[in-house]
């Protein structure tokens, strides 16, 4: 009796340490994105050159511009360890159009410069805002 219970027992343990080693791994192809990183990444040239581009493709929505109709747009995004824009979403809901504009300037930027960490480009979960202003 003693020998089938602690046989039980054993087989018990090993399905509880299978289990939880099937759990911590990560399924294949999955990417960690991290949110703490040594250098974030950038727009290539910097915050000028990020200001430089927005200047030269931001479409004011015509609506907005009709209205003379000003906001801020936030937005949240992915930049991969290979400098690509992915999973952006607006944080923000002014209308008018202002959040898909935003949405498309920062799918159709150039590669950025990704984050560092331990000295290896990763994914990490970045957030800006993209102003709308009437000059």
């Amino acid at each position: 009796m003693k020998k089938i219970i602690l046989f039980a027992g054993l087989i018990f343990a090993f399905i509880q340490t299978k289990a939880q080693q099937s759990i911590n791994k990560e399924p294949a192809g999955f990417d960690t994105v991290y949110n703490i990183v040594d250098t974030l990444p950038s727009f290539i040239g910097g915050e000028e050159a990020w200001k430089k581009y927005l200047k030269k493709n931001m479409k004011y929505p015509k609506k907005a511009w009709w209205e003379e109709l000003e906001a801020d747009v936030y937005l949240e995004f992915v930049v991969r360890k290979d400098g690509s824009i992915t999973d952006i979403a607006h944080l923000t809901v002014n209308g008018w159009g202002f959040e898909e504009e935003a949405v498309r300037l920062l799918k159709n930027s150039p590669k950025w410069k990704p984050g560092i960490k331990n000295k290896v480009s990763v994914n990490y979960h970045a957030k800006l805002s993209i102003p709308f202003r009437l000059k």
